[in-house]
């Protein structure tokens, strides 16, 4: 049942789209849908890894455009000084903007963080969008990957593919539940006080 619904492209394709789209449409609590992927990889064949990753990418980065026109939203509550104080963060993001939302969205850095200023200064959608996709990419295909190695990896060690699927599954929980219960901003102030 589980493989049907991984195998079957009028089921997967929709679904990746949709779950990415809602995941990365929510400001500072989106669901973690490269989770989604990882459990996904280990049945699908190359050509169809390739197409969830950018379907996935697809539906992430639209997802990233209702988060910016949040930012937009939030502009025409600002008083006109404050406009016209984000005309010089503009003037900054005109330089390195590009490479700053490519990385936060090959990351699993906690890009609305950037992306909703972003709108709040009206940053261009013609450079956003590209940005946001090229990075969705890149991090879509390493969570497609690392899963399909990591199963690959169990299933190499257990032999039987029930248990395999099962502790990987199981290894991927407890991951994503590490990954949201471990305070990042002390583990960044920690980091940042030992640099200095």
């Amino acid at each position: 049942m589980i493989e049907e619904l991984f195998t079957h492209p009028e089921f997967l394709y929709p679904g990746i789209f949709l779950i990415s789209f809602i995941s990365n449409s929510i400001p500072f609590i989106g669901i973690p849908y490269l989770n989604f992927l990882v459990v996904a990889s280990p049945f699908l064949r190359i050509e169809e890894a390739a197409i969830v990753a950018v379907v996935s990418a697809l539906g992430a980065s639209l997802g990233k455009i209702v988060i910016y026109f949040i930012g937009a939203g939030v502009r025409m509550t600002l008083s006109e000084r404050t406009k016209e104080n984000l005309a010089f963060f503009e003037k900054i993001f005109e330089k390195w903007g590009v490479l700053a939302v490519f990385i936060f969205a090959a990351s699993p850095l906690p890009d609305d963080v950037l992306y909703i200023p972003l709108g709040i200064a009206r940053y261009k959608l013609l450079h956003f969008f590209p940005a946001v996709f090229c990075g969705k990419i890149v991090v879509t295909f390493l969570a497609i990957f690392m899963g399909k190695a990591t199963y690959d990896s169990i299933k190499f060690l257990l032999g039987n593919d029930i248990l395999s699927f099962a502790v990987f599954f199981l290894i991927t929980t407890l991951l994503t539940f590490a990954v949201i219960r471990i305070d990042w901003k002390s583990v960044f102030e920690k980091y940042g006080m030992r640099k200095k």
